[in-house]
């Protein structure tokens, strides 16, 4: 989980073990706890994912693929403190547990595995 710029410069907040089947309700989650509006359709193929929203004149991807998992994409340096608000609402969530191995109240595995 962390902060980098992609090969075109832009600001991206990645997320690991959100898996693609919880990729909407994530989506969901950020938009309704930040004000997004979605700013066209999902799309969806076969190993990745794709979502914009704005907030006024900010616009962000939020993205899933299978390498990275969940990331927060600024489309443009304006949108760079969006990314940051989604990173922190996400770093405080449930959601950023996503990639831990059980939860802390989860039964043991009786094969000890």
């Amino acid at each position: 989980m962390g902060f980098w710029r992609d090969n075109s410069g832009r600001l991206t907040f990645d997320l690991p073990g959100v898996v693609a089947t919880d990729y909407p309700a994530v989506c969901r989650g950020i938009a309704d706890a930040l004000g997004l509006a979605s700013d066209g359709e999902i799309v969806i193929g076969p190993d990745q994912m794709f979502w914009d929203f704005r907030r006024g004149e900010q616009v962000v991807g939020l993205d899933w693929d299978i390498w990275m998992q969940f990331m927060a994409v600024a489309k443009s340096e304006a949108s760079e403190p969006l990314v940051r608000d989604i990173a922190a609402w996400l770093s405080s969530s449930g959601w950023s547990g996503a990639g831990k191995q059980a939860e802390p109240n989860a039964a043991p595995d009786p094969a000890g595995m």
